[in-house]
């Protein structure tokens, strides 16, 4: 009896343990950054609203193959214009979940918000109702630095090797990633 007990034991266990890492790995990690412009805000059931619900639910679908989608919709004040970046070693599944959760997020931490920005490690997506730098964004670092000519010309240098191993990948995917350790002291 006690045998029983103890194989019944191990093997619900072992289930509690595989349902904990199931639900950890469905859930994604929160964003690095967001940002929520305060400059205009759309009315629930309004066409922008409308616009907004269906360009964040087409996006998802837009990929380009190499983790770029874009779409847009509507006219005038109420044009949406979406769109998403996975980085380049990402498999499409994964990119594809990632945006998905990137709209997700956004629309709670952005609500009502014509634009907003949010990225995680592997996808970055931004959704406006301008046409004005759409595919331009600046991203801050939180983290200063004590030595900034050093970190530039690191920087300099890093990005120059990068840019050519990138040129190199193929005509399509330009994806490189390195890693670059900076000495930081703190006085």
């Amino acid at each position: 009896m006690f045998i029983l007990f103890r194989k019944h034991l191990f093997s619900f266990s072992l289930i509690i343990i595989y349902l904990t890492n199931i639900t950890t790995l469905a859930q994604p990690p929160p964003f690095f950054h967001h940002i929520c412009q305060n400059s205009a805000t759309y009315t629930i059931n309004s066409p922008y609203q409308r616009n907004l619900d269906t360009a964040l639910s087409a996006l998802p679908t837009t990929n380009s193959g190499f983790g770029y989608f874009n779409f847009t919709t509507g006219q005038l004040n109420d044009k949406v214009i979406s769109f998403a970046l996975c980085r380049g070693d990402l498999e499409p599944a994964l990119c594809t979940n990632c945006v998905n959760d990137s709209i997700i997020k956004l629309r709670e931490l952005c609500p009502n918000q014509t634009e907003a920005i949010g990225y995680y490690d592997k996808c970055f997506l931004k959704y406006s109702n301008e046409t004005r730098n759409t595919n331009e964004v600046a991203l801050p670092n939180p983290q200063n630095t004590s030595n900034v000519d050093r970190f530039n010309g690191d920087l300099r240098e890093l990005m120059d090797r990068l840019r050519g191993e990138a040129a190199a990948g193929g005509p399509l995917l330009k994806f490189v990633l390195a890693p670059k350790w900076i000495l930081i002291s703190r006085t």
